[in-house]
């Protein structure tokens, strides 16, 4: 949920972020997107996790946040070459990271993540 989420909010804001700077849209998308597949990753990678031996939890966990802070840094670096005069792109990058915790956030004090049920009692 958090994903579809996270990418509609993306489109809209890149969308915004078009029309009045381009090489802020790119990099908003860029951030953004780089934390929705860490995001999902992390998702993924917890299923796994839970089903591990003990002993293999923390080098699975270092595994997993490699392999984040990797994707992190292949966006940051794309987007620091946007605009490497007034670094806008690289700014709006680091703002498209945070994007994924917004909408979580945002799902956690509306609950509009939580499947409605049929009784009103």
């Amino acid at each position: 949920m958090t994903v579809k989420y996270s990418l509609a909010f993306l489109a809209v804001a890149g969308a915004v972020a078009f029309y009045f700077d381009r090489i802020v849209a790119q990099g908003l998308l860029l951030g953004g997107l780089a934390g929705v597949v860490a995001f999902w990753i992390m998702a993924l990678r917890v299923e796994k996790l839970a089903q591990q031996p003990a002993n293999r939890v923390q080098s699975e966990i270092f595994k997993g946040m490699a392999i984040r802070m990797a994707i992190y840094a292949l966006s940051l670096g794309r987007a620091y070459y946007l605009d490497t005069e007034t670094m806008h792109g690289l700014l709006a990058a680091v703002l498209g990271l945070f994007v994924t915790h917004l909408v979580m956030i945002i799902l956690g004090i509306t609950g509009l993540d939580l499947r409605k049920n049929g009784n009103t009692d």
